[in-house]
């Protein structure tokens, strides 16, 4: 069977060093607090995660500490079997970070909903979470 598939891509500025975003991505316990919904990572190249609870499933393909992650991803919508890549690239910048997010091979049918569920479940959620974070050390 042929799926017809899209990418998704995204850039979004952060007010968070490289490293403080790195680790938020791949600790559950902040991965959980920040999304509001419960994740399981195992932090490692080959190691399995479980998103949004349990909704998003996959493996880590990649890891460059505080640069890069990229995971083969998986929702309960996809048809089964079905995984696309999400690569987040991650860099320095004067303010904080720009994650360079690229998201290949998603079902035509799910990038519309798919592309806005990124901004409101990941990344709005994300910054308010390292703005919260950068209040509390500075207090």
């Amino acid at each position: 069977m042929k799926i017809q598939t899209e990418n998704i891509f995204q850039v979004v500025e952060l007010k968070a060093s490289p490293s403080m975003v790195y680790n938020i991505f791949l600790n559950q316990e902040d991965h959980t607090k920040f999304t509001g919904m419960n994740a399981e990572i195992d932090p490692q190249v080959g190691g399995k995660f479980s998103a949004c609870n349990g909704r998003t499933t996959g493996v880590v393909l990649e890891l460059v500490k505080n640069k890069r992650i990229v995971v083969a991803w998986q929702h309960k919508k996809f048809p089964k079997h079905h995984y696309s890549v999400v690569d987040m690239e991650i860099e320095k910048t004067d303010q904080g970070c720009r994650i360079k997010f690229n998201h290949i091979g998603v079902p035509s049918d799910i990038d519309g909903w798919l592309t806005d569920n990124w901004m409101n479940t990941y990344w709005e959620p994300l910054q308010d979470y390292v703005l919260e974070a950068e209040h509390a050390d500075a207090h």
